[in-house]
C-alpha cells in the first residue's frame, strides 16, 4: 500500500537523480497526493506514474528514473516502491486537465508535483480499461474521491486521438455505474 510519505520519497529520489524538481504524477499516485481520504482499496500499488513538467523532451528523464528508481532497481527492492517513469501521453485525459491540476510540495521543498483531479484520473483509468482500472474506479466512485457525473462530462471535453471513441467510454463509465449501490 502506497502512502504520501512513500510518494515523498520517490519524488525527492527523482528530483536529486534527475536534477529537475517539477514532475507530473498521474495515476493513482496523484489521488493519494490530494484526496483527503482514499480507501485502502485505491492505495493498493507499489509505484507512481510519473514525468518531468516544463523540459521539451522528458523521455531521457523517465529513462533516468526507470534505470535508477524503477521496477526492479535497488530503490524498488529495498523500499518495496517505486518510480515509473512516463510520458505525457501515458494518462489520456482532457486537454484542459491542467485547469483543474492541484500542486503539491513535497514538505522538504525538494521537489513539486503537478497532480491532475481525481476526476481527470478517472477519466484516463476509463480510457485505460483494465481490470485493475475498473476496480479503481468503483472504489473512487463508491467513496466519491471521483465522481461518475463529472467524469461523464469530461468525456467531451477534448480526449485525445489515442482516446477510445465517446461512445464506448460512455459505454464503460455506465457498467461501472450500474454496478455500484445507491
Amino acid at each position: 500500500m502506497l502512502r504520501r510519505p512513500d510518494i515523498d520519497h520517490i519524488l525527492r529520489a527523482a528530483a536529486v537523480l534527475s536534477n529537475h524538481t517539477r514532475f507530473v504524477v498521474v495515476g493513482t499516485g496523484a489521488v493519494i497526493i490530494t484526496a483527503k481520504h482514499i480507501p485502502a482499496a485505491m492505495m493498493m500499488t507499489a509505484e507512481i506514474d510519473l514525468y518531468a513538467d516544463g523540459v521539451a523532451d522528458p523521455e531521457p528523464i523517465s529513462d533516468l528514473i526507470d534505470a535508477t528508481i524503477g521496477h526492479g532497481s535497488m530503490f524498488h527492492r529495498t523500499f518495496h516502491y517505486y518510480g515509473d517513469g512516463v510520458s505525457p501521453g501515458t494518462a489520456i485525459m482532457p486537454a484542459d486537465w491542467r485547469t483543474r491540476a492541484t500542486e503539491y510540495d513535497v514538505p522538504d521543498g525538494s521537489a513539486v508535483a503537478i497532480c491532475p483531479s481525481a476526476d481527470d484520473i478517472a477519466v484516463a483509468k476509463l480510457c485505460a480499461g483494465r481490470d485493475k482500472d475498473r476496480d479503481w474506479l468503483r472504489a473512487a466512485f463508491q467513496a466519491d474521491v471521483a465522481n461518475a457525473k463529472r467524469v461523464g462530462a469530461l468525456l467531451r471535453k477534448g480526449l485525445p486521438e489515442a482516446a477510445p471513441d465517446v461512445s464506448e467510454l460512455e459505454r464503460r463509465l455506465a457498467g461501472l455505474t450500474a454496478t455500484l449501490p445507491e
